[in-house]
């Protein structure tokens, strides 16, 4: 709890980072924009004409039939290698489903199955580089079967001897890269629960729920309000809404139904803008609502040369410290059109710090949301009482305003009934005059009562003749008294 309400105003710079800061952050920058030598660009070229030839027209073809096919993970190995070796023999498999649009089941399958398999045996072929790309992949994925494991036996002899590299001096060799780490186990979670996706504008929120459905470079515009995505995940349906970083004054209104958040900054801000963004995000977190919960801050744009790492901004803002703090690309047109595996291993590190806290917030979750509900019911109707007393203070000519779309008692009488649903003003029961009347036969209030005797939604309480009569005595009474709330409201009609 210390770490969530530590004051913000005392743990973080109240302006841009002192020049020593400024000095370090510049040298990381220069570091990152070295350009590589001769012998290390000629190796990223040769790498690239290899991809170009030998590699993207054998794996293309592989990648739809897999995502037409869409074996399960017990058989995808085999059906592979089924398929790579039918390719090597001159044959290319039909798959047995026709083609059809890529929904976004189909992009969630090849982020989550898919996606891995291939990350692996591309790779293999680039390590090793072999001459024939199809003999080498039949032979990686028969030991890959044989072994059970997505390591190739190291028995296994490459079917061609790769091609020579060019000699580079050891001191100009980049370090090895390492492993990508395996997508991990979904760990339990209730059957459905809902995430909230905040940030700043343009920080790449709406891109990071794009590409965990799948899509590996989404087109993305601003959000407007919210927009919710639902994806199932195991057994669990997780529902991300998409907030508006233009409006974060409306995110409390969806605090009480979430289980926690993920915070989007881009990593590659400036300071003042980062700070701006990191108290927000503090105030967020501190609201009784989402204090507590958990909330995994993801850094986009995480290999720009300005980039911040997690290191560092746990360095400058140790109040994050009680969070997780993970890089990864939310939108991969800045990844060669290519899906961060990152992004899989920080929505994993996060359903693992979530999971193990679902019970208790199964609970709070549902008893906030019964406050909030009772919040708005009541909020609901003092604003409606707020309209009414308007509305009638424009039948008397009282309180400041003139008199308004006031019908005479015909036709008010006819208006009401239409309202509610009759054909005829004669159709209204007993109480139905007498309450045009009390209305002063002004047009949004008996649009009003009309909605309280036969409300459209069957969420909304149906209102007896007796309490209709019984509201307006009191607003009546009220706006012969001048009792006028002070803040100004638009008209129903507006």
């Amino acid at each position: 709890l210390r770490l969530f309400l530590v004051d913000m105003e005392t743990s973080r710079p109240k302006t841009a980072p002192s020049g020593r800061m400024q000095q370090l952050r510049a040298l990381r920058a220069q570091r990152r924009t070295k350009q590589p030598s001769l012998a290390k660009d000629k190796i990223i070229q040769d790498t690239h004409t290899y991809m170009n030839t030998e590699v993207d027209p054998v794996m293309s073809g592989a990648i739809t039939y897999m995502l037409i096919e869409r074996p399960g993970p017990e058989t995808m190995l085999q059906v592979l290698l089924e398929y790579f070796t039918q390719l090597a023999a001159g044959v290319t498999l039909t798959p047995h489903a026709p083609p059809t649009k890529t929904p976004s089941t189909a992009r969630l399958y090849m982020a989550k199955q898919m996606s891995p398999v291939f990350t692996h045996l591309m790779n293999l072929v680039l390590a090793l580089r072999p001459e024939d790309v199809k003999a080498y992949l039949v032979t990686a994925l028969a030991a890959m079967i044989e072994s059970g494991d997505f390591e190739p036996a190291t028995s296994a002899p490459p079917p061609a001897s790769p091609a020579p590299e060019p000699s580079v001096p050891e001191t100009e060799l980049e370090p090895e890269a390492k492993p990508e780490p395996e997508p991990a186990t979904l760990p339990k979670l209730p059957a459905a629960l809902t995430i909230l996706t905040l940030g700043s504008e343009s920080s790449g929120k709406t891109s990071f729920l794009k590409s965990i459905q799948g899509d590996a470079a989404p087109k993305t515009q601003p959000t407007v309000g919210f927009t919710p995505v639902t994806l199932g995940m195991g057994d669990s349906k997780i529902t991300f809404f998409d907030l508006s970083g233009g409006m974060p004054e409306l995110w409390s209104e969806y605090y009480a139904e979430s289980y926690g958040c993920i915070y989007v900054i881009n990593a590659s801000t400036s300071d003042m803008q980062f700070s701006a963004d990191i108290k927000l995000f503090t105030e967020t977190v501190s609201s009784p609502k989402m204090l507590g919960k958990p909330c995994l801050v993801l850094l986009s744009h995480p290999d720009l040369p300005s980039s911040r790492t997690p290191e560092e901004v746990l360095d400058d803002f140790p109040a994050l410290e009680s969070h997780l703090v993970l890089p990864a690309i939310c939108n991969g047109k800045f990844n060669d059109n290519v899906l961060d595996p990152r992004l899989d291993s920080a929505l994993s590190a996060y359903f693992k710090v979530l999971s193990p806290l679902c019970d208790e917030l199964d609970a709070r979750v549902l008893g906030d949301k019964e406050e909030q509900k009772k919040k708005d019911e009541e909020e609901k109707l003092a604003k409606d009482r707020r309209v009414m007393k308007k509305s009638l203070s424009k039948a008397l000519g009282m309180n400041g305003y003139e008199v308004t779309d006031v019908f005479s008692k015909e036709d008010g009488e006819e208006f009401l009934a239409q309202e509610i649903g009759f054909m005829k003003a004669e159709e209204l029961p007993a109480e139905g005059p007498g309450v045009a009347e009390m209305c002063g036969y002004q047009k949004i209030a008996l649009m009003l009562v009309a909605g309280m005797v036969a409300p459209v939604s069957k969420k909304k309480r149906k209102w007896t003749w007796d309490e209709v009569e019984e509201y307006l005595k009191g607003c009546r009474e009220e706006v012969e008294r001048g009792e006028m709330e002070e803040e100004v409201y638009k008209d129903v009609e507006e």
